[in-house]
């Protein structure tokens, strides 16, 4: 989890460079917003998994986590909802295919990260 929110975070911090440094402002910030939503979605799925480890081990890990845990779809489906509307209603501030991007970048690199992985174990 950690590597994973440190990879965001330099994309993030990418994409800041990028609106700062040059003038694709849309683009970098529909990318940001992409990233900062797949960083919530992600959050909510270690939310998830941390509530299912303590249920394993017979403790309570809180009203606030299993309503995380309960409605973990809805709000990552939301998320990606509101991002999106976002770059509809505001296209020449975000750039929605940037935003997709964004969102999308997390997910591909977990993918590939697993597939090293289990290529290195053969």
């Amino acid at each position: 989890m950690k590597l994973y929110c440190l990879v965001t975070m330099v994309a993030a911090l990418i994409s800041i460079l990028v609106f700062i440094l040059t003038p694709y402002y849309s683009l970098s910030l529909g990318f940001l917003l992409g990233v900062v939503s797949c960083l919530l979605s992600f959050a909510s799925i270690y939310i998830k998994a941390f509530v299912f480890d303590k249920v394993a081990e017979r403790e309570s890990p809180g009203i606030l986590s299993y309503l995380v845990t309960a409605f973990g779809l809805v709000i990552r489906y939301g998320l990606i909802a509101v991002a999106v509307a976002l770059a509809i209603v505001f296209s020449e501030t975000f750039h929605l295919a940037t935003v997709l991007a964004g969102y999308a970048g997390l997910y591909l690199y977990i993918m590939v990260d697993m597939f090293l992985q289990l290529q290195k174990e053969r």
